[in-house]
């Protein structure tokens, strides 16, 4: 088989592992420790991208997670995941995306999020609320939190707890619109520098000196994607469980009412846990709470399993993440608690399905939901 090597490509696709490409020594611990395996040879892509190639099957690149679990395996400290995501914005450009891919795109661009729902829908969850003009804090919310008629509840369980807290708590408003997780892991980088300039506006428009995130995703993207394309907020961004433990760590927040005596078991968002080091927070929220008692599933911090919605496979119905899912349900059920716990919309609505499809009475909520119930 012939190979094309392309020396500009390789140049690229290195700058973008920030230089880390290059000290790969084909070990395959990558592909060994890959949770989507054999889904994807990742020692072979990385391989190829070494020699500048494509490579020989480029619908495989599209099915990585980005859930860094391989980046914390390498010995070498090669940055995997940006690799992955550099490869998939070469083939967007050479137009070997998914067509789903362009689905996607036009929907953000046109209705301001994934799903293509109306933009007047967006902050339809904040009904009945009564939000501050001049806030404290403005919580960012998702576009899966937004829209979706179950993760509605973790928004609105956010504001009542923040308000419980003593805060003025707002949300961005009308400018709201994605963040732009999805477009990056597509590799449309182009709107993406558009999406962030409008969302920056649109965040330092409401004056809050704190914005806080519900997604990890969200997160990552306010806090290193968006720097990076010259958008900088003014604002200090923080993911919800990290400003609740901070409020839990000053005494304005204050769980007092038991749930129930139930175990909880926690799963860790990649991009909160190994793209965010953000691992205790968490846990101590959720061991505030009188009655609870914390249950480690076998793969917990950095060795955590993806809930497999990672690197926009949620939205492009990516169906060998399935796998993945089962497996990390199937770990929380071990546990015997009733209760999985975790902190990301995404991880939500993916460990809640494939808990219903296992026919388990497993309840998933995220941490805000468990620490509401505690203060009502």
């Amino acid at each position: 088989m012939r190979l094309r090597l392309d020396f500009s490509r390789l140049k690229r696709v290195n700058q973008a592992s920030g230089g880390s490409l290059s000290l790969c020594y084909q070990c395959g611990t990558c592909t060994a420790s890959c949770l989507i395996a054999p889904s994807i040879k990742v020692r072979r892509v990385i391989r190829y991208a070494q020699l500048g190639s494509q490579p020989p099957e480029p619908g495989e690149v599209w099915k990585c997670l980005s859930c860094k679990y391989c980046d914390t395996r390498c010995p070498r400290g090669v940055e995997i995941s940006r690799v992955m995501r550099s490869l998939k914005k070469e083939l967007y450009e050479s137009k070997q995306a998914p067509e789903k891919a362009n689905e996607i795109l036009w929907n953000v661009y046109e209705s301001g999020n994934p799903l293509g729902s109306p933009r007047a829908d967006r902050l339809a969850w904040t009904a009945g609320l009564k939000l501050d003009s001049n806030p404290d804090v403005v919580i960012y919310a998702c576009c899966l939190a937004a829209y979706d008629k179950r993760l509605q509840n973790t928004l609105r369980s956010l504001v009542e707890v923040l308000k419980a807290a003593g805060l003025k708590v707002g949300v961005v408003g009308e400018g709201e619109t994605c963040c732009g997780d999805v477009v990056y892991h597509i590799g449309e980088d182009y709107f993406l520098e558009e999406l962030a300039q409008a969302n920056a506006e649109a965040l330092d428009k409401t004056g809050a000196p704190v914005i806080v995130t519900v997604s990890p995703h969200t997160y990552n993207m306010l806090t290193k994607i968006y720097p990076s394309l010259g958008a900088k907020l003014s604002a200090q961004v923080i993911p919800h469980v990290k400003y609740l433990a901070e409020l839990l760590d000053d005494g304005r927040l204050k769980p007092s009412k038991p749930v129930g005596g139930a175990a909880v078991t926690y799963h860790d968002p990649c991009y909160l846990g190994r793209g965010a080091g953000i691992y205790e927070a968490p846990r101590r929220l959720l061991e505030a709470v009188p009655g609870v008692k914390l249950v480690e599933m076998e793969h917990n911090r950095e060795r955590a399993l993806c809930c497999g919605g990672g690197g926009g496979s949620i939205w492009m119905e990516n169906t060998d993440a399935r796998q993945v899912t089962r497996r990390r349900i199937r770990e929380a059920m071990d546990t015997g608690a009733p209760v999985l716990a975790t902190a990301c919309p995404y991880c939500i609505r993916m460990l809640e399905d494939e808990a219903k499809l296992e026919g388990d009475t497993l309840r998933v909520m995220d941490v805000v939901e468990v620490i509401r119930e505690s203060i009502k």
